[in-house]
């Protein structure tokens, strides 16, 4: 039933639902017969009805036998109004006490051609640094095209950022007239190694500083920077153990 949904939202257990409609239904009555009307046992009753009493939603009479009045429904609102006054005074003394955590990661998504090319030069702001990266270059190079991402890495070894790469093992038989973009490179600085064949990479993922950052396949077509020092180092683990066990171009 509506009624018994939106009371639930107000705080009322079902009980007490129960109990509220049947006395705003009877008006006036002792608790043996609210009881009965709401068909719950008189004890659990009788304590609800001195929470609607306290809630100032019923009154108590006692002329020899007790009785409970319901008030107006609109006695609802003063009760709702009375919680929030409450609350508010409240609020700045937990505020007072509230310990906020000293971290929080900070995750920027972009869209676009235009956005992606942010995320893939984030690295840019580094200097004498390495990038470790998980690289499916045919993916990079179907985003950007092959003139953008060379004057992408003119600008990476103008600030001498290292490349660390690891390539999907397919790569590793790639023509040496594309090896500009696939293989390890000193002038470049550019190390590349191949995945075991059985993993799989279609996502790019950039791990530096704080940071990761990936730029998916534009059949997904996502990209975003998560800065997080924890994520980073375990990503940095997790792409220095492949390394070690991958092979050589």
């Amino acid at each position: 039933m509506e009624i018994d949904t939106l009371l639930n939202k107000l705080g009322f257990s079902d009980n007490k639902a129960k109990i509220y409609q049947a006395i705003l239904s009877l008006g006036s009555a002792p608790a043996s017969t609210i009881a009965q009307k709401a068909g719950i046992v008189r004890s659990t009753t009788y304590k609800i009805l001195e929470e609607l009493a306290s809630d100032g939603l019923v009154e108590m009479t006692d002329q020899g036998v007790k009785k409970f009045t319901a008030l107006h429904p609109k006695a609802l609102i003063t009760l709702q109004e009375n919680k929030k006054s409450t609350l508010e005074r409240l609020l700045p003394e937990l505020l007072g006490i509230y310990s906020s955590p000293k971290f929080k990661p900070k995750m920027r998504f972009y869209e676009g051609e235009e956005g992606k090319k942010k995320v893939f030069e984030d690295i840019l702001s580094l200097h004498n640094d390495i990038v470790y990266t998980f690289s499916p270059i045919e993916q990079v190079l179907s985003i950007f095209g092959k003139t953008y991402s060379r004057h992408f890495m003119e600008k990476r070894t103008k600030n001498k950022i290292w490349r660390h790469a690891l390539r999907p093992a397919i790569d590793i038989n790639k023509n040496t007239g594309e090896w500009e973009f696939y293989g390890s490179d000193e002038k470049l600085m550019r190390q590349v190694r191949f995945l075991p064949p059985k993993i799989k990479c279609d996502t790019l993922i950039q791990i530096y500083a704080n940071k990761v950052a990936v730029i998916a396949s534009k059949k997904e077509d996502y990209a975003f920077i998560i800065e997080s020092k924890e994520l980073a180092e375990l990503m940095k683990q997790i792409f220095l153990w492949l390394w070690h066990t991958s092979p050589k171009p």
